[in-house]
């Protein structure tokens, strides 16, 4: 057995314990090379001055966490309801996800995460599917457009990560199409 470590995500903050970084984060999905060991943790790095246009950003991009994580609840019940192991376990991961991503806007903001209002969704699997890729496409389309227009070059980098994750979450659902 190796020494275990303690790693910090620097898109979700959240730390990690184990002998290597993973290949995703474990909570907001960010590739490995976000993670970095937690000695190197710097909070001055991440207490930044919001722009009014990366504010208005955040404030769209906490939306859309917020409808997806509330479109993936009602997906997982919806599949657990159904029986349907694989999709109940692929969509409470999505939520999961997603909720931590909304997580850390909110933290951004310096504001509540508010509550989510209550999305409906399909009995059918494969339909949810199909609304999770056309989420997870317009979350894409969004988070490119707001690291183009981010002038911090920390949000640059979140914006692109959360593209990086939801592209992972596309092609997922892309598969799971196919099938």
């Amino acid at each position: 057995m190796g020494k275990v470590r303690v790693f910090r995500c620097r898109i979700c903050y959240d730390p990690y314990i184990g002998e290597e970084p993973p290949s995703r984060c474990p909570f907001c999905g960010a590739p490995a090379r976000y993670l970095i060991p937690a000695e190197r943790w710097d909070w001055s790095e991440h207490k930044i001055e919001i722009s009014d246009v990366s504010r208005i950003n955040l404030e769209a991009a906490l939306k859309l966490e917020l409808g997806n994580t509330a479109f993936y609840l009602c997906a997982m019940n919806a599949a657990e309801e159904a029986g349907d192991e694989y999709s109940y376990a692929k969509f409470k991961a999505l939520k999961k996800v997603e909720n931590e991503h909304a997580a850390v806007i909110a933290k951004s903001l310096q504001i509540e995460e508010p509550p989510l209002e209550e999305i409906p969704c399909s009995k059918d699997s494969k339909e949810n599917t199909q609304e999770g890729w056309e989420r997870e496409d317009r979350a894409i389309k969004a988070y490119s457009k707001f690291a183009e227009e981010a002038p911090e070059s920390l949000l640059r980098q979140f914006f692109s990560a959360l593209v990086e994750i939801e592209t992972d979450h596309l092609a997922l659902h892309a598969e799971n199409l196919e099938e």
